[in-house]
């Protein structure tokens, strides 16, 4: 069986080589072993458009469909051929998926299980699959398929729609295309070849999600489960638990306009379901995750000036709803309540020890399924900067009060325990749940305390005071980061550290974890602590570990969150709070990087930028000096100029006025939210 599923290889699998696999932006082959049949695919918005060639004369054509098999488990699926060259169905995943297939020659069908389908003959099940046959097929043979989430007379619409012909290399050259006009929003100078793969492969991956959910005609089906229609392209599959800690800037940034037609979509979710989902795939929300990540989506757009006043209106008492609907323990003692532990945690203080803990680990497993338990720490933490992007809004709201909001946001204050000086999960009753160590996993989703210590992004001074002071800090940050290990071997270090994780699986040490979502920000904290060269180093040596290679991700992607972090990284900037434009400075892997804006390019410079040259030497905004290690990002055309050396600098951005804003230091105006 795989790994995760309920099904075994089928009996028709092939195997391919990947010496003779292509893949890029808009096209992907492999050559099938067994049959010794080229399969390539091509792609348009909606549909794609497939071609095999069947290299053996004396073999027969034949295509498979395995309509219910998903790469997690079977589905219930069916299935109805129209016509002689015409297929249409769908598949139930969490929502229904609809599916219409085109072939530019007749053909028979048969079920799995023996069944014909003639003309209008319908099929379904849960383990549905069918065969098509071919008496006389074209060689190569061209399959096109349409999907649509509203219903088959959509998904045949798409496919007619987006590939009327049936010029398999014309297609190709227009998603080509289509690519090429993307990924030259941001154009790189420098850096090896390896560099710019994995940067490009990262752009692209970053702009892939939210998906399309609305059909060519502008129908989607809404939450109500009811067929609406909108003028503006309607979106899905918000994973924003995680995307909000650097794809959504990016997009923001470099696709304003589709950004916003995004939270279009998010409105129209509220409408038709009465909330802002947290994670919606499909038509509805799975709520994975914890928090309330949507508000930072919505931040980004609001904070640069991209919404207007009837769209900013209609949104608010959206946003003000998901406080209402947070669990009463936050609401009431300002803080979640962990649920109590029978039987408690076994846990012997080692570094190792809970990676033998069978016990340990069952309980992290069932942390995803129980946020409001079993990761009831770090949902606080994550309402809370939810609360801070939402405190940063309400500045522009007549009649809200940003300064309460604001306060709310500061709810981790509640779980720093004073004793331990870390954040510790609390029960109902107000005591600190025990047994406690840091790398105990439970109050925690996907983490411990150590990787969720470091997530109070909007008020890092407060954090540093609670953890006993900055040295205090700067010494736990050392030992998350391992260094200077993690800085001398940029590339083997960060790669141990994420194979303990079992690569985003099991956390129970206290090792920096750069293939999830919940630490990404954690390279940049040392700015915070005016040690900005320490930054440099680890967020290097943590991008390191990306490569244009079959491995080179560190971890699960989650709808392009990991590949966002990649972009920023490389580029030398990082958007460290979420829903402002608010950036501070890391270590560019590129002499010139310009994204490409329509109210102004922004412009990196960073001279002498190498594998050795990772360290900033002194900085400039449009010529004047920047003595500070963060900015806030200017809607206009702006060149950001960072001079880089082998040696680390450690007198620039060290004065405590060069460090960036923390909620205890400074007012909500400094983190730079304006219309």
């Amino acid at each position: 069986l795989f790994f995760g599923q309920d099904h075994a290889v089928p009996a028709y699998a092939s195997t391919f080589d990947h010496a003779v696999e292509a893949a890029s932006a808009g096209y992907y082959s492999a050559l099938l072993s067994r049959y010794n049949v080229l399969a390539e695919i091509t792609a348009t918005e909606r549909a794609a458009l497939h071609r095999y060639t069947f290299n053996n004369p004396s073999q027969p054509a034949r295509v498979l469909f395995d309509i219910s098999r998903t790469p997690e488990r079977y589905r219930s699926a069916s299935v109805e051929r129209r016509g002689t060259d015409v297929l249409v169905g769908r598949v139930n995943v969490d929502f229904p998926v609809f599916f219409a297939a085109r072939v530019n020659a007749p053909f028979t069908v048969t079920t799995f299980n023996g069944q014909t389908l003639g003309p209008g003959g319908t099929a379904n099940g849960d383990d549905l699959g069918v065969i098509l046959d071919f008496a006389n097929a074209p060689r190569p043979l061209l399959v096109k398929i349409g999907v649509s989430y509203t219903d088959e007379a959509g998904a045949l619409a798409n496919l007619d729609a987006e590939i009327p012909g049936w010029d398999f290399e014309a297609v190709r050259a227009s998603t080509v295309a289509a690519w090429d006009k993307e990924l030259a929003l941001i154009e790189v100078e420098g850096g090896t070849s390896a560099d710019r793969t994995s940067f490009y492969t990262a752009l692209a991956r970053a702009q892939q999600f939210p998906n399309l959910h609305s059909d060519v005609d502008g129908r989607y089906r809404g939450p109500d489960g009811n067929v609406h229609q909108d003028s503006r392209p309607h979106y899905s599959q918000f994973s924003s638990w995680d995307s909000y800690r650097g794809q959504n800037q990016l997009q923001a940034e470099i696709v304003p306009e589709r950004y916003a037609d995004m939270i279009h979509s998010l409105l129209a979710f509220h409408q038709q379901a009465g909330f802002l989902p947290r994670w919606q795939e499909g038509s509805g929300d799975a709520s994975h995750m914890t928090g309330d990540p949507i508000i930072p989506f919505i931040g980004e757009a609001w904070c640069r000036g991209a919404l207007d006043a009837p769209l900013r209106e209609a949104l608010w008492p959206a946003l003000t709803n998901l406080a209402l609907r947070r669990d009463a323990s936050l609401r009431e003692k300002g803080y979640e309540a962990v649920e109590a532990m029978e039987p408690p945690v076994p846990y012997q203080a080692t570094p190792v020890a809970p990676l033998n803990d069978a016990q340990l680990l069952l309980t992290q497993s069932q942390d995803a399924a129980n946020p409001t338990g079993g990761a009831a720490a770090s949902a606080t933490l994550e309402y809370g900067i939810a609360d801070f992007s939402l405190a940063l809004m309400a500045q522009s709201v007549p009649g809200a009060d940003a300064g309460a909001i604001a306060q709310r946001s500061l709810n981790y204050r509640n779980l720093f325990d004073p004793a331990t000086k870390w954040i510790r999960p609390r029960n109902a009753d107000g005591t600190w749940l025990t047994p406690f160590a840091p790398e105990i996993g439970y109050g925690f989703q996907e983490g411990t305390s150590w990787q969720y210590s470091w997530m109070v992004m909007h008020d890092y001074a407060g954090v540093f005071t609670r953890m006993g002071g900055e040295a205090a800090s700067s010494q736990r940050l050392d030992t998350f980061f391992n260094l200077p290990a993690s800085a001398a071997a940029p590339i083997a270090w960060p790669t141990v550290q994420n194979q303990v994780t079992l690569f985003g699986i099991s956390y129970a040490g206290n090792q920096y974890a750069p293939g999830n979502e919940h630490d990404l920000q954690a390279p940049y904290v040392y700015n915070y602590i005016g040690a900005p060269w320490k930054s440099q180093a680890v967020a290097r040596a943590a991008a390191s570990i990306y490569t244009p290679t079959t491995n080179g991700l560190p971890g699960n992607d989650d709808l392009g969150a990991l590949s966002g972090w990649l972009v920023w990284t490389m580029s030398g900037l990082y958007p460290m709070n979420p829903g402002t434009p608010l950036a501070v400075v890391g270590s560019p892997v590129f002499e010139k990087v310009t994204l490409k804006r329509a109210s102004g390019d922004l412009v990196i410079q960073a001279p002498g930028a190498s594998i050795a040259n990772k360290y900033v030497q002194s900085a400039s905004v449009d010529g004047a000096e920047l003595t500070r290690s963060w900015l806030l990002l200017p809607r206009g055309a702006t060149t950001v100029r960072l001079q880089m050396g082998a040696a680390p600098n450690m007198a620039w951005g060290s004065a405590p006025a060069a460090r960036p804003p923390s909620m205890s230091t400074h007012g909500l105006e400094a983190f730079g939210c304006s219309l």
